[in-house]
């Protein structure tokens, strides 16, 4: 018997002592799980590593890279080929549809783009829009299966950014995915300058190491939200970042996710945001004359409480609402002093792309197909390529091919709507073309950038 009772003691003492050690345990281990660690545990499904295949010109003398002529050799006697060459950036997640938010300069003359998410599942991305001023580029994912995917969470407009508040940069330096540096933000407001004019006046500095290919990831604070997209390292000088602020994103993107981008469709809204008194204010930044949502009589700086139905939190929200929206689609919308409006979007008149180009540019244009390609030994198989001319575009000429119009790549006929949409008589267009010419009886590629009368 008494054995039995030394057992049972013996077996009561260990399990509490094993109570007590776990308890320990746990203690150290939520001692490990700072703010820092959560911040990072909530980014990291929303970051992707980006990479982009791209030909570009390769120059080289007969006499080989070493040869000390060769800059002279290159002007004179210069051989042309083709060369691949492959990049590494970063990227956030926006949306679960599949938008990416990256730096223009990331994707920049991209002829195939890789998204690869934390789960490492990789997709094609096509360039939706890019702003090169802004250094802003958005992707759309391509998948033929439902996508799983954790969109960024902003920061609100609201709760301005501090100096000396902690910051952590997420990305893919050298190639080595899923990144963490931790910093805090050592200036608010940097200026750009370029020939003396100050282009820009919020860039936000960091001391947290940015690497190459941190580029285009985003920048969130110790609440884990975005502030910036890392874009750019000072060379001269150590623990020196600097990211594009996330205020300037969201009126970027806001212009960019309207559904006028997504299909042949008309609303005529983009939204915007003013903070007054340190609460952020929703309004209607610009309206379309003849749209839906000018004969629904909105009017610009109309204050947008509710879209449909529900509170919003950041811009996001709104265009998150907007850019999906199809011909026959209702939106509702509470507006302040003028309470619940419904807006119906309008399908435009169905004038497929080869015609709306022949019409507004007076072009008439085919697709750049892969057999096309082949033929005119081209390395790529993307844009409309220029049949015929008209006289008032005396900047295109037979064979150059159109592979942007403003910010929007063109690819096919469908995105011509889209690149012309909102342009009417006497607007001028800014177009990038490529085109072959001989030199030295060998085709070369060129690039160009022209102005383009819209008739």
């Amino acid at each position: 018997m008494r054995d039995m009772l030394k057992k049972l003691i013996i077996i009561c003492l260990l399990s509490i002592v094993s109570v007590l050690f776990a308890e320990n345990d746990a203690r150290q281990l939520n001692n490990r799980v700072t703010p820092t660690v959560k911040a990072v545990a909530q980014v990291l499904p929303s970051v992707v590593n980006i990479g982009t295949e791209r030909i570009v010109p390769y120059y080289n003398s007969q006499f080989g890279a070493a040869d000390p002529f060769e800059q002279l050799f290159r002007k004179f006697y210069e051989k042309q080929i083709g060369r691949k060459e492959t990049s590494l950036g970063s990227g956030a997640i926006i949306n679960k549809e599949g938008l990416v938010v990256t730096n223009a300069h990331v994707v920049h003359k991209a002829t195939r783009i890789y998204i690869t998410d934390n789960n490492g599942h990789q997709y094609l991305a096509k360039e939706i829009a890019a702003d090169d001023l802004n250094d802003i580029s958005l992707l759309k994912l391509e998948s033929k299966f439902p996508l799983d995917l954790t969109p960024i969470d902003f920061a609100r407009a609201d709760e301005p950014v501090m100096l000396g508040e902690t910051v952590i940069a997420v990305g893919n330096p050298y190639g080595l995915g899923s990144s963490i540096s931790k910093g805090i933000v050592s200036a608010i407001g940097r200026k750009v300058t370029y020939k003396g004019k100050v282009l820009f006046d919020d860039i936000l500095q960091t001391d947290a190491p940015i690497n190459p290919g941190n580029s285009g990831g985003p920048l969130v604070n110790i609440n884990g939200e975005l502030i910036g997209l890392n874009t750019a390292i000072f060379e001269q000088a150590n623990s020196i970042g600097f990211a594009i602020p996330l205020k300037r994103i969201e009126k970027v993107l806001a212009m960019w996710l309207i559904p006028e981008r997504f299909s042949d469709v008309t609303l005529g809204l983009i939204p915007g945001e003013i903070v007054k008194s340190g609460n952020t204010i929703f309004k209607c930044r610009e309206i379309i004359s003849g749209s839906p949502a000018d004969k629904a009589g909105l009017q610009k700086n109309d204050e947008i409480l509710m879209v449909n139905g529900k509170k919003i939190k950041h811009l996001m929200d709104i265009s998150n609402e907007l850019w999906q929206l199809k011909g026959g689609d209702l939106l509702s919308l509470t507006i302040k002093e003028k309470g619940n409006l419904t807006l119906t979007v309008e399908k435009l008149e169905a004038l497929d792309g080869e015609k709306l180009i022949a019409q507004k540019l007076g072009v008439q244009a085919v697709k750049l197909t892969k057999q096309l390609a082949g033929q005119l030994k081209y390395p790529f198989y993307d844009g409309l390529i220029v049949n015929e001319i008209s006289s008032q575009n005396p900047a295109l000429s037979r064979g150059d091919v159109i592979v942007k119009i403003g910010d929007v790549p063109i690819y096919d006929y469908a995105d011509i709507r889209r690149a012309l949409n909102g342009k009417y008589y006497g607007d001028k267009v800014k177009a990038l073309v490529i085109f072959g010419a001989k030199k030295f009886g060998k085709k070369q590629l060129y690039k160009k950038n022209v102005l383009l009368n819209v008739l």
